[in-house]
């Protein structure tokens, strides 16, 4: 019954990646027109209203992918609420519980988050993953002084725009927000990051980055005097944010990360 259980579990996971690589690919086709869109209205454009139509069959391409993510979602929901229960009555010990992570009011983000008040992500020696599926941790930070990148946004991973942001994120001591919403692409993220330099998302999650100036490798001649010559680096304020809806994100980034889970109480 337990190898049914986990094998239904792998089944849904398999659906659920696919299901969010359309998703990942929806929302750079909707990011893609309307930026096409609003070069075509910049130019004073006659043609804006087929511009336009193109923006609205990609934002209803993407509600349909969207939809399909949920109903998969709510299926792993289901399948790992009969697994965990399976093993919870035959008393054997799991690794996790059925919603992993450090329960967390948005309201709390910022002593437990942001100043780490108790230093408790310190203390594990890795960066926080917060899992939101109510977004309210997205607008939280997103107003915060954060170096915010949306990771569906294909502009925004763009390579120079996320080393810039990285960047930027360790000479100043800022958290570095990378919120991949509701779409599993971690491997998205890391292979981006790579191309920067090779193995920096690795030196990143183990904190390498920030050891010896290695940062320094990454900086360009003509990223200005705010970075290069005397520039004074606060990286022992730097921060990398993982952010995620999903409810049940793939078992390498809880293992990686620091697991928040935003709880938002019942009205």
């Amino acid at each position: 019954m337990s190898l049914r259980c986990e094998a239904d579990v792998e089944d849904v996971r398999r659906e659920s990646y696919a299901r969010q690589q359309e998703l990942n690919s929806a929302y750079c086709e909707w990011n893609k027109r309307i930026a096409e869109h609003d070069a075509q209205v910049a130019v004073g454009s006659t043609r804006t209203h087929l511009s336009l139509q193109a923006v609205q069959l990609a934002e209803h391409d993407l509600e349909m992918a969207r939809m399909r993510v949920e109903q998969v979602q709510e299926k792993l929901a289901q399948a790992s609420m009969k697994l965990h229960n399976f093993k919870k009555d035959q008393q054997l010990n799991t690794v996790g519980a059925e919603l992993p992570g450090v329960k967390v009011a948005v309201k709390e983000l910022d002593d437990v988050l942001l100043r780490d008040v108790g230093n408790r992500i310190a203390n594990s020696d890795k960066w926080p993953l917060v899992i939101d599926p109510s977004g309210q941790a997205a607008t939280f930070l997103r107003y915060r002084d954060t170096n915010y990148i949306t990771a569906c946004n294909p502009a925004c991973m763009e390579v120079p725009a996320l080393r810039m942001a990285l960047l930027g994120a360790l000479r100043f001591g800022k958290p570095l927000v990378v919120d991949m919403m509701e779409v599993d692409m971690f491997h998205v993220v890391r292979m981006r990051f790579d191309e920067i330099r090779n193995e920096l998302m690795n030196q990143i999650l183990n904190k390498q980055i920030m050891e010896n100036e290695r940062y320094l490798s990454i900086v360009e001649k003509t990223d200005g005097e705010e970075y290069t010559g005397n520039a004074c680096w606060r990286c022992e304020q730097f921060k990398f944010v993982l952010l995620t809806k999903l409810r049940y994100p793939p078992e390498e980034l809880l293992h990686h990360f620091y697991v928040l889970r935003i709880h938002v109480p019942p009205t």
